[in-house]
């Protein structure tokens, strides 16, 4: 009996137990405006009452995160459908009925927390506002649990900031959770509301995934490409660790101010963004430069970097202060309400897009930015930016650092700055000639020729790309013994088809790469691609031109290379290699080898083409309508040279007498065109390519021409030596004519070049100002057969005189000797002139040239000679009226000579030629007697004859013409 008694009250209690579980579930499946009433159930409790709950309550329970939720208070959670997780898990291939890595079947734990908003109890109207941003239970990256409000009376551990979720309200009304539907029911229980999801949530990307999505809003910038300038930037700053999951006092989570590309463009030159965002990479090679550049980056990163989340949601309307990782520069922050959207302004900046959820934070684009005035540049950061570390370096070992430290911002400068590959192919060889020791460069050391290397890419002055098209010399710090302490030059030079580029730019021959010049206050900056050394010695630079391989060839000739190398600011007037060859028996006697007077003249010519001082083009005067200054310069050789320019070149005015150069006055105005056309025309030679640099000064190239200096004493006797014409020389001193070696003016005795008394009196008043001389080669001497006897008679004991057959062999020494004579004096042309010169005067060339079909007297009386051009510059000469053949007799007679090479000497020319001329004919020779009286007879009948015929032919002709004019036609 009693046991059955039991029985019924325990059947009572089971009765009683299930009426309270099925009022709990009727009250939790309604919302809580239904019934009077709300239960204290956990989110478990709720979760476990209905069937739609569960598949997510299966995955916290797998994950165990029972306990944890259970305790949850004062929080809403949003649940996933079943079919919104078993698609979620479809779709990503998770199907795994075991827990790894603290994940279920795709889902991890950081995950599900996401779907706990710990904002307290959300209800629907809130949800329905508008934006907002929430903060989630989800912390990745955390191992440890999050702390939950249980309401106990333990303090809690510092707060963590969870991941943030957005929502959002559609035109339709639709409430979006991170871009998942809300659904409209709502669950309530007393640790808070609870609505189901149309899908699963995922954990949102880190700020530098973000960053990677975003496109900057801002609609007038110009392809503003994106944020990726703030992400460089925190790298640079050693804040890369704010970018992606980390573990801090907020729990990882940063907001980030992100400036865009365009925004921080616009604030911040080429070269001041390449140094705060690459400025530690590219010093990674020097302590102090790299801890440098990271302060600056680090100083601009932190004014963009808040310490915990901050929405501008969450922030409401208003102004707001908001601390930055700077504890010296907090934000202002105003939040503005513009229709149903909420706008923001960080220090009077707006901002482009707000609110963007990230897995460790939140972040801001920010479309404008503001200069900090508390960052400052010089010209060393701009360098370090430019990836000219090196340089920087070099500079500062070498005591110039205060060219770019911003110690000096009232020196104007611009530096030259090759990178540090440029700097390594630089540095690759010792700076200097290996042969310095030899030259006299005594006490040279590496550092201080890396110093001159320094100083030569240190320019005195800003210049930009219209000034250098400009001024293409420029003048750098280096100025040494080697230019006498004058500024070493750098000659730049700019594509003018591209003048608006500055990497159309080039200094001396080393590109530019920068698109425009960096300008850093007083200080304007190039990049060069390649080495830019000083310039190399005069022989250096000279031999890599094959046009002055000669005068490189006669400097050693006349061992002047060490004497003129040694010299200090010099300007070498260099002559091409045409200009040797074109004085033709000048050159083959100023190039004879071992001969004192040669390498002496050689010696005086070479130094005429050495200024003793520096003269770059952009000093010669310019010659105007008004004025026609001319700089004249003095030479190593004791004479003076006048530089000028005008609109066709520059010109070196010479003087071939002992005054110097005519110094034209700009008071000289009625005379200047005149005065000018002087000098262009006769004196003047003109530069073809002005200043190459050399390491003691500069040269400039002619175009034609050299100079031949006063002192040098070109004779006719010289010209003689240099093409060798002994035996021409050993016969004007057997006939007594070396008289027409000499200068006339010099002589006591003024000789006549004819003693014809049929001249007229313009003649007779002539005087002999100089000779000109035909000389045949000692080859063609010895082919003739008179000197061949003569020379058998003087050496009738040597050998090789056989000559048996020689027609002059019974001729007596007399008539051998006068038949020389005339052929000697047939090779001599006396020059006549009415105007007397001046012992102190040269010949004009144009009295020495030969011209076309122009006749010239020789010494030999009543024969002259004609000159026929038939090619050009290339002359051949024969007797003047000398008949073709030999009458009587018909016997051939030629008498011409061609021109092989020719020379200028002071008071006459000398001609070789390739052959002797022949004597002209002797009348009184040839056949006589009946033998005579029989040729003229048979040349006067022959054209008697012939005469005849023609008078009758015609007579004929005109008789048969005038009887058919009789006749009329039918």
């Amino acid at each position: 009996m009693r046991r059955l008694k039991e029985f019924i009250v325990v059947l009572v209690l089971l009765s009683i137990c299930s009426l309270a579980l099925a009022a709990a579930k009727d009250t939790a499946t309604h919302s809580p405006d239904s019934s009077p009433g709300r239960p204290l159930i956990t989110f478990i409790d709720l979760l476990s009452s209905s069937e739609r709950f569960s598949e997510f309550l299966h995955t916290v329970q797998r994950l165990r995160l029972v306990i944890p939720l259970n305790r949850l208070r004062n929080a809403t959670l949003f649940v996933p459908t079943n079919s919104a997780i078993q698609k979620y898990r479809k779709e990503h291939g998770k199907d795994v009925s075991f827990v790894s890595d603290n994940a279920y079947r795709g889902i991890s734990e950081s995950q599900t927390w996401y779907h706990a908003v710990v904002d307290g109890a959300i209800e629907p109207l809130e949800l329905g506002r508008g934006t907002m941003v929430w903060e989630s239970l989800s912390h990745p990256g955390i191992e440890d649990k999050p702390a939950m409000h249980d309401g106990s009376e333990e303090p809690l551990p510092e707060h963590q900031f969870g991941v943030m979720l957005k929502t959002q309200v559609q035109p339709s009304g639709n409430v979006l959770l991170n871009e998942v539907t809300v659904l409209a029911q709502r669950y309530t229980c007393a640790a808070g509301n609870v609505y189901m999801l149309d899908g699963l949530l995922e954990i949102p990307p880190t700020i530098r995934q973000v960053l990677n999505r975003m496109e900057a809003t801002d609609e007038t910038a110009e392809q503003t490409d994106g944020y990726t300038a703030v992400e460089s930037l925190l790298s640079a700053a050693g804040l890369s660790d704010l970018l992606d999951e980390s573990t801090s006092s907020s729990g990882g989570m940063h907001t980030l101010w992100a400036f865009s590309n365009h925004a921080f463009r616009s604030q911040f030159s080429f070269s001041e963004r390449s140094y705060l965002l690459n400025g530690p990479k590219f010093a990674a090679d020097d302590d102090e430069l790299r801890r440098m550049v990271i302060a600056d980056s680090r100083a601009l990163a932190s004014r963009f970097v808040s310490e915990t989340p901050f929405s501008i949601a969450r922030l409401g309307e208003g102004s707001h202060s908001v601390p930055s990782l700077d504890k010296n520069a907090n934000f202002t922050v105003v939040v503005e309400k513009r229709g149903n959207e909420l706008t923001g302004r960080i220090d009077g900046q707006p901002l482009g897009r707000i609110d963007i959820i990230a897995r460790n934070g939140i972040v801001h684009g920010v479309e404008q930015i503001q200069r900090p005035e508390s960052l400052s540049f010089n010209p060393q950061k701009a360098l370090i930016g430019l990836n000219a570390t090196a340089f920087v370096k070099l500079i500062k070992e070498t005591g110039l650092g205060s060219y770019i430290d911003g110690t000096r911002p009232d020196c104007k400068v611009t530096l030259l700055a090759p990178t540090n590959h440029a700097m390594s192919e630089a540095f690759g060889y010792d700076l200097g000639d290996d042969n310095d020791e030899e030259a006299g460069v005594s006490g040279s050391s590496p550092r201080e020729r890396q110093r001159e290397w320094s100083q030569y890419h240190i320019i005195d002055g800003q210049y930009s790309l219209e000034e250098l098209l400009q001024t293409p010399l420029l003048r750098t710090k280096l100025a040494g013994k080697w230019t006498d302490g004058r500024p070493q030059v750098v000659k730049a030079q700019v594509d003018r088809t591209h003048g608006a580029l500055a990497k159309h730019v080039s200094f001396n021959g080393a590109d530019n790469i920068l698109p425009e010049p960096e300008v850093i206050g007083n200080t304007t900056i190039y990049l060069l691609s390649s080495p830019m050394p000083p310039p190399p010695r005069l022989i250096n630079a000279l031999i890599q031109n094959l046009d002055l391989s000669l005068f490189v060839a006669a400097m050693g000739a006349a061992n002047t290379v060490d004497e003129i190398q040694s010299e200090a600011g010099v300007t070498v007037l260099a002559p091409v290699v045409s200009a040797f060859t074109s004085l033709g028996l000048v050159w083959s006697y100023l190039s004879l080898p071992g001969d004192i007077d040669a390498r002496t003249d050689l010696s005086r010519l070479i130094k005429a083409h050495i200024l003793t001082r520096p003269v770059y083009s952009d000093e010669i005067p310019l010659h105007t309508d008004n004025t026609a200054d001319t700089l004249v310069v003095k030479t190593l050789n004791g004479n003076e040279v006048g530089l000028y320019r005008t609109p066709h070149g520059i010109f070196v005015s010479v003087s071939q007498s002992e005054r110097p150069p005519v110094r034209i006055r700009p008071s000289m105005r009625n005379d200047v065109a005149s005065r000018l056309s002087s000098i262009s025309d006769s004196n003047s030679l003109k530069i073809s390519e002005p200043d190459m640099l050399l390491q003691t000064g500069v040269a400039h190239i002619l175009e034609s021409g050299l100079i031949l200096p006063v002192n040098v004493e070109i004779t006719s006797a010289k010209l003689l030596r240099g093409m060798r014409a002994h035996i021409f020389t050993d016969l004007l001193e057997r006939f007594n004519l070396t008289y027409v070696l000499e200068d006339p003016q010099n002589t006591a005795q003024i000789m006549r070049s004819s003693s014809n008394k049929d001249e007229d009196e313009d003649e007779d008043k002539s005087s002999v100002v100089g000779y000109s001389l035909l000389v045949p080669s000692d080859k063609s001497w010895r082919e003739n057969a008179a000197y061949r006897e003569l020379m058998r008679r003087d050496h009738e004991d040597t050998i090789g005189f056989d000559d048996e057959k020689n027609p002059w062999r019974n001729s007596t020494t007399a008539d051998i000797l006068h038949h020389l004579d005339r052929l000697v004096r047939l090779h001599v042309i006396p020059i006549m002139d009415s105007d007397a010169q001046t012992a102190a005067e040269r010949l004009p060339a144009k009295k020495l040239e030969l011209s076309d079909r122009k006749s010239y007297p020789t010494l030999l009386d009543d024969v002259a000679l004609r000159a026929h051009e038939f090619a050009s510059d290339r002359f051949l000469l024969q007797l003047e009226g000398a008949p073709f053949y030999q009458a009587p007799g018909g016997v051939p007679f030629v008498s011409v000579a061609t021109v092989v090479r020719s020379g200028i000497a002071r008071s006459g020319a000398v001609f070789e030629l390739d052959t002797l001329l022949r004597l002209p004919p002797d009348a009184t020779q040839g056949p006589g007697g009946w033998k005579r009286i029989a040729w003229n007879a048979a040349v006067w009948l022959t054209g008697i004859g012939m005469g005849s015929g023609l008078l009758g032919v015609s007579g004929y002709w005109v008789r048969q013409w005038w009887t058919r004019a009789e006749y009329q036609a039918l």
